[in-house]
């Protein structure tokens, strides 16, 4: 798999070469004045243009380094489209998160089993429209009615800070201020149990050459299906599957 890691700095060069004017000094000082005078005139024939919009990324990869209080948790995000692949380590337990089409699957691949259910429909509508399924809380937040607060600057990079509050606690994004505009942390306040939850983004990495095949139950995976009728019924009795739902969205719909 390539990995094309993000470059927040992409230096812009113009391929234009600076007017000269031979001839006497009157001459390039009455050419020069001409140049300033059209200038004036037309600044937008004299602006350097720029360069236009790139294409936004299928598929992106992001590490994601997670903590609240004493709790940590590192998790390895991939995409493509709506498909989304996470790793999480849970208590000794590498657990896989896949979202592929009406499928949401949870892979203990130390016990070697998985579950595989039906998404919602409410889940399956809300792919429509996603750039890809994780690292979308600037979205959440303006959704929220969240504004602009500041510009500042995070492991020496520029970024936009974003902020939201409400009932429920308050919400801060860091956002990158340049293509593809990608969050660096997303921090949450929660009020009715005072906890901070931090999202902090790294090795963001965009176009990535990704097998089908990874978005798959490999096949050594023993696997118990259910539809989403039958899961929710079971489930609301006792616990099922060898591993947690995380992200339960994906699953059900709703807010993350």
């Amino acid at each position: 798999m390539i990995d094309t890691r993000f470059e927040f700095d992409r230096s812009r060069r113009s391929s234009r070469r600076p007017l000269r004017f031979a001839g006497s000094p009157a001459l390039r000082i009455g050419a020069a004045v001409l140049v300033a005078f059209v200038a004036m005139i037309f600044p937008a024939a004299a602006a350097e243009q720029e360069p236009a919009a790139a294409a936004t990324p299928k598929t992106w990869h992001a590490t994601v380094f997670f903590s609240s209080g004493g709790s940590y948790r590192i998790i390895h995000y991939w995409s493509e489209g709506a498909m989304m692949r996470a790793d999480t380590l849970i208590g000794g337990h590498p657990v896989t998160t896949i979202v592929r089409g009406d499928r949401y699957a949870a892979i203990d691949r130390l016990s070697g089993k998985a579950i595989e259910i039906e998404r919602s429909p409410a889940a399956v509508a809300q792919d429509q429209g996603r750039v890809r399924p994780f690292g979308i809380e600037l979205d959440e937040l303006k959704r929220a009615g969240g504004e602009r607060i500041e510009d500042s600057t995070m492991s020496g990079q520029p970024v936009e800070v974003w902020r939201v509050t409400d009932d429920t606690g308050r919400r801060t994004v860091w956002v990158s201020k340049k293509a593809p505009f990608v969050p660096l942390r997303a921090e949450t306040f929660v009020r009715g149990s005072s906890q901070t939850l931090i999202f902090d983004y790294s090795s963001w990495g965009f176009g990535l050459e990704i097998p089908a095949s990874f978005f798959a139950i490999p096949s050594d995976i023993a696997v118990e299906r259910y539809g989403y009728a039958e899961f929710e019924k079971k489930s609301a009795k006792q616990a099922i599957g060898p591993a947690p739902i995380l992200y339960p969205d994906l699953l059900h719909g709703g807010k993350p």
